[in-house]
């Protein structure tokens, strides 16, 4: 239930514990209906938090607050409301979509949503219920991001209408991501804390540059690998963690990573392998550039690989056509002022 996952762990990640805002007069216990079902207001309290989550994501300057910037032409706050309205119109047209393309939840999918769901809930219903959204609605907005899961895969899966072939997939992949393995070492030392006490002394920081030099000396004359680099590493310094991290992310979308490492690695053939000195992070990296063919090619044997490759190429074209499949739906009543009785600033604090 990749779609699942994905959703509870964004929206639900940073959750606080700010109260909804009351409501009142008339019935205002749905959001929207048609002839055969309604979707109750707290499944779009649900979405307008889903959809505030997503939109602090996309502002583009973080020291401000979300509500107080733009996302494309809009300000936030209709962008917010307008996604929210269009997903929980979406969990209207989700029942309908699965019954036109004959599809149906396995039991074996149904059990595993339900365990989510459950486990989803235990996690976060303090906060949830404290918004105003029941579990009956935030069980009823997850099962429809598992079901649009299951018509996505019958739509772009092997079979399906706009199926993707594995070379497409494999062009996509190799294109947008990069494959490479680290070890880092901090020039500075740290409290009982972790936190920040004093840099290296010169002396220190070339003992600890020099260490990892001859790692990369090593490895490039075939004596050992990075692995063995982070076993040797491990034990000089005392500690019981792997110290090898392997990462494959898109250089054009990531912000984890500061720009030297970027071009350091888009400058860097696969296998190669080099120090980088690292200022900004008071660090020093011991990097290798691993082979994305060979990564790809390995995902794109099993079904939770290529599912997981499949979904980041085409997910959003599809969210995109869906969506706009959702709001064009006819018969759709929509419960205005219990709708308009919640406002995104219920999810911002100060």
């Amino acid at each position: 239930m990749i779609q699942l996952k994905r959703s509870v762990a964004a929206v639900l990640a940073a959750a606080t514990a700010l109260a909804a805002a009351g409501c009142s007069g008339g019935d205002k216990s749905w959001a929207v209906k048609d002839d055969t079902d309604t979707v109750a207001i707290g499944s779009y309290i649900y979405n307008l938090y889903s959809a505030y989550s997503t939109a602090s994501s996309k502002v583009t300057d973080t020291s401000k607050k979300v509500l107080d910037q733009k996302i494309g032409n809009e300000d936030a706050a209709t962008w917010i409301r307008a996604k929210a309205l269009t997903d929980t119109r979406a969990q209207l047209l989700v029942d309908k979509k699965m019954k036109e393309m004959n599809l149906t939840l396995s039991s074996q999918e149904k059990s595993q949503a339900k365990s989510e769901e459950a486990s989803a809930w235990n996690s976060y219903s303090s906060t949830l219920e404290k918004y105003g959204i029941a579990q009956s609605s935030f069980e009823a907005a997850l099962d429809a991001t598992v079901k649009e899961d299951k018509i996505f895969n019958a739509l772009y899966g092997k079979n399906g209408p706009k199926a993707v072939s594995d070379s497409e997939l494999k062009e996509f992949y190799t294109k947008n991501y990069t494959s490479f393995s680290y070890l880092s070492c901090l020039l500075y030392t740290t409290d009982s804390n972790g936190n920040y006490k004093a840099a290296f002394s010169d002396a220190d920081k070339k003992k600890a540059e020099q260490r990892f030099d001859g790692y990369a000396s090593q490895i490039k004359s075939g004596k050992i690998t990075m692995q063995q680099a982070a076993d040797v590493y491990k034990v000089t310094i005392g500690s019981s963690a792997d110290q090898l991290n392997s990462e494959t992310v898109n250089l054009s979308t990531e912000t984890q990573y500061p720009a030297e490492v970027k071009t350091a690695l888009s400058a860097m053939k696969a296998g190669e392998v080099k120090t980088l000195s690292l200022p900004s992070k008071g660090a020093y990296m011991l990097l290798q550039k691993n082979d994305i063919l060979a990564d790809a090619n390995t995902k794109l044997k099993t079904d939770s690989g290529r599912s997981g490759i499949l979904q980041d190429y085409k997910w959003d074209e599809f969210n995109t056509a869906f969506g706009k499949e959702a709001d064009a739906m006819t018969g759709v009543t929509v419960n205005e002022s219990a709708v308009n009785s919640y406002n995104p600033s219920m999810f911002e604090a100060g």
